[in-house]
């Protein structure tokens, strides 16, 4: 899975082929078949096991939110975070949201699912798609931008700042919760045990 991961950070999903993957992990071409089917079941498995690490990251940062609106916050907070500090998981983001829309479909559905709570509860006004378009333009441009090191130290903070003014959250909110530490989780990189 791990070589799997590095692959698809490195150059994407188009032309991966199961030598790719063998040759990476080192390993003969029939150990592949140990424990997967086919590439796209890698490629699978891989997908599914990035999205329970980006779950378990959001339950843990929303114990530290005090409402909805910070919740969303700390979660594009944590999406910036992890692809400055970790640029083979950025690239990972990058790379698979650029594949297609059925690969894309993980990371989207997540930001989608979070702007629409959010929408239902009055945090944002309710214009569900443009508030995902603005979300989801702004997110890839500005991990792109991270993951190119040509952006100042507080880039993230000023990106979620544009991102929240443009969906209605009030400034005396935005500047409240933009104030707050970003909370320290510890977590390992991912994949990193594999």
């Amino acid at each position: 899975m791990k070589a799997t991961y590095e692959i698809i950070a490195r150059r994407g999903l188009e032309g991966l082929v199961i030598q790719d993957i063998t040759e990476a992990a080192d390993v003969g071409y029939g150990t592949f078949y140990n424990h997967f089917t086919t590439k796209d079941a890698a490629v699978a498995a891989v997908i599914d096991a990035s999205r329970d690490f980006t779950k378990q990251i959001y339950r843990r940062l929303g114990q530290h939110a005090s409402d909805r609106a910070e919740a969303f916050v700390l979660e594009l907070l944590a999406c910036l975070r992890l692809s400055k500090a970790d640029k083979i998981w950025g690239w990972f983001i990058v790379r698979t949201v650029l594949s297609g829309e059925e690969r894309r479909s993980w990371v989207a559905g997540d930001l989608k699912r979070a702007l629409d709570t959010c929408i239902e509860s009055g945090v944002f006004r309710p214009d569900g798609e443009m508030a995902y378009e603005i979300a989801s333009g702004l997110l890839l441009v500005g991990t792109l931008k991270l993951l190119r090191d040509d952006v100042p130290d507080n880039y993230p903070v000023k990106l979620v700042q544009t991102i929240l003014q443009h969906l209605g959250l009030p400034a005396p909110k935005i500047n409240s919760i933009l104030s707050k530490p970003f909370p320290d989780l510890q977590l390992p990189r991912f994949l990193e045990a594999a």
